[in-house]
């Protein structure tokens, strides 16, 4: 329920929806504790213990495979703050680190319930301890084994501003974006390679988009920085979320479009290319605020070998820490640095172990820029290459549970049948 003030005055969503946002995930929750409860009273404590991470991890992932949202509020969001924990993602994308958290509490309940005998309930004790141990052994490890990485300067500046002037005249857009423009210019320190702007500041029609690349060609060859900025490009075709790239002597070098839109909310076109840059310190990749809650496509970036994503984005306030944090985990995922600039969020630079390098909150009214060294290495991590093979493995672990308890239930019945 502490969800309540952001799906219902944030994100407004229909009063119908609200409630089967509230009761689906305690009804799921609920099956999976019954799930567990049958191996527990029959005193099978180490499958107890099994039971429910690979049920909820299971359902997290069928659920991110369909859900518009993909991974929106799962679980391992909640570990960012413990980078030892985090580490595992780099081998098992997110669902290790549900895993792990999951494991401990079911062990836990497994020994609080008495049963079992006691020789069983040390080894369960033991094994459980040593799983968590390695998990954090391993992320000590990895937090002090970074890579030869190559420092790079990164600007990032945002402004929050009301809606009105989002869905005002274009001339008030442009003049915006004016402002933007000035700002690089004044607040841009000498050696930045790249200043990153916030997505969608304004929507510009086809024939305004020349008035806008020469304001920033103009102001990215005057800062000698790449900057990326974010827009709506409204064309015959329609309309699409959008950052252009212009290079530091002033060329428009791409132009992404976002893939991932929110629904209800954007009703643009959604894009299909990725991005990439070539750049001394290594490959740039392009990608825009909810495009980084789909694991997918950034392990798609890094098997590009993106070692920097630049990431344009527009938050609601209130979650501010968990979307720059779910971006932030793709990295660590993926063995890329990012930069993501959010208007109504944070302003964040992050290393390919998730540590923050700075941060800083944006406000109303005007401009809050911060300016960060990020060490960017390329760095190939096993859930790259693998993808979501340890989420299959406890799909694998639940239907054999499963079966397992449905077929132990089969034989009691029969069972009973029989003496009946």
């Amino acid at each position: 329920m502490n969800q309540w003030n952001y799906v219902r005055h944030e994100m407004e969503l229909p009063l119908q929806v609200i409630i089967l946002y509230f009761v689906i995930p305690p009804v799921v929750f609920g099956l999976g504790v019954l799930f567990m409860r049958g191996f527990v009273r029959r005193g099978l404590l180490f499958l107890a213990s099994l039971a429910f991470p690979v049920y909820w991890v299971t359902c997290a992932y069928l659920n991110a495979l369909v859900s518009p949202h993909s991974t929106w509020g799962n679980l391992a969001y909640t570990q960012m703050n413990c980078l030892p924990v985090i580490q595992i993602a780099s081998v098992t994308g997110l669902w290790g680190i549900s895993f792990v958290v999951l494991l401990f509490a079911s062990a836990v309940a497994a020994l609080l319930s008495g049963l079992g005998k006691s020789a069983q309930r040390r080894s369960l004790a033991i094994a459980v301890g040593v799983i968590v141990c390695t998990v954090f052994v391993f992320g000590e490890w990895r937090l002090h084994a970074n890579p030869l990485a190559q420092p790079v300067a990164v600007t990032l500046s945002a402004k929050d501003v009301p809606m009105s002037v989002y869905l005002g005249t274009e001339e008030q857009t442009l003049e915006l974006f004016r402002e933007y423009a000035d700002e690089v210019r004044h607040v841009t320190p000498t050696g930045t390679r790249a200043v990153v702007l916030p997505e969608k500041i304004g929507r510009i029609s086809e024939s305004a988009l020349g008035q806008l690349d020469a304001l920033f060609s103009s102001a990215a060859a005057a800062a000698h920085a790449a900057i990326i900025v974010g827009l709506v490009r409204q064309t015959p075709s329609g309309a699409f979320n959008s950052s252009r790239f212009y290079s530091p002597d002033g060329q428009l070098q791409a132009n992404y479009d976002k893939h991932h839109l929110i629904p209800g909310v954007e009703p643009e076109k959604p894009g299909r290319a990725r991005v990439t840059l070539g750049e001394p310190s290594g490959r740039w990749g392009l990608q825009i605020c909810k495009d980084m809650d789909f694991p997918k496509l950034s392990r798609q970036y890094a098997a590009e070998s993106a070692n920097l994503l630049l990431v344009p984005a527009w938050d609601f306030n209130i979650d501010r820490w968990l979307h720059s944090r779910m971006a932030i985990l793709r990295g660590v995922e993926n063995g890329f640095a990012l930069a993501r600039a959010a208007r109504n969020g944070v302003l964040t630079l992050s290393d390919n172990r998730g540590r923050i390098l700075a941060e800083t909150s944006t406000v109303p009214g005007r401009f809050v820029s911060l300016t960060g060294k990020m060490n960017v290495a390329r760095e190939e991590t096993f859930y790259t290459r693998a993808g979501d093979w340890f989420a299959w493995v406890c799909v694998a672990g639940f239907v054999v549970l499963l079966g397992a308890s449905l077929s132990s239930a089969l034989g009691r019945k029969l069972k009973a049948f029989r003496t009946s």
